[in-house]
């Protein structure tokens, strides 16, 4: 599997997944930078299939349009404009790989994480080190509940955010245990410190 986390933008991270054998291609948050990673496709004479979004904020999709245009990529995703609706546990297939979607509603209630292998592209739910934002108890209490699911899914996992606010650009489950305090409220079920720690 081709895999590659591209910074767009300021602080963005878009992300490039491949199946190097039938070389179809697909983009997560194409951000400010959609052409950057267009060419990226170009060079690895790839495919591109799909285009994945994590969430509807702005600066995630603001590159969708571009690549919609300028490719035949499907829109996949719980956004309302995506021609392939995707729900929890859904997966696609993007040659010989299979990509699953993971609901993670909180930051915003559209909010999914994408897995591939052992490789999870968290959006705005999980950064390296913090959370994502919320404005009110129900979405950190979704939160809190979907971050439950991301540390369940093993300590092997690779985290990869959609923006670049750590000290590292990605790190598995298992260094977010260690360093991340509001997964540290997860694991001991303690929602009142993590509405403190957040």
């Amino acid at each position: 599997m081709l895999f590659e986390q591209i910074k767009v933008g300021k602080d963005n991270f878009a992300y490039l997944i491949a199946d190097e054998v039938s070389r179809e291609a697909a983009i997560v948050d194409p951000s400010y930078e959609p052409e950057k990673v267009l060419k990226r496709i170009n060079e690895l004479d790839l495919k591109l299939k799909f285009l994945f979004n994590t969430h509807g904020h702005h600066d995630h999709i603001n590159g969708n349009d571009y690549i919609l245009k300028n490719t035949k990529a499907k829109l996949v995703g719980a956004l309302d404009a995506a021609e392939v609706k995707v729900g929890d546990e859904d997966t696609i297939l993007l040659g010989n790989k299979v990509i699953k979607i993971i609901a993670t509603p909180g930051h915003t209630a559209d909010s999914v994480c994408i897995l591939v292998g052992n490789k999870l592209i968290t959006g705005d739910t999980l950064f390296i080190g913090d959370v994502g934002l919320t404005h009110t108890r129900e979405e950190a209490w979704q939160e809190f509940n979907s971050l439950k699911k991301i540390i369940a899914l093993g300590d092997d996992i690779e985290i990869y955010p959609g923006h670049d606010y750590g000290e590292i650009p990605f790190a598995t489950i298992a260094h977010q245990k260690k360093n991340n305090i509001c997964i540290k409220d997860v694991i001991v079920n303690d929602f009142e410190s993590f509405l403190q720690d957040k």
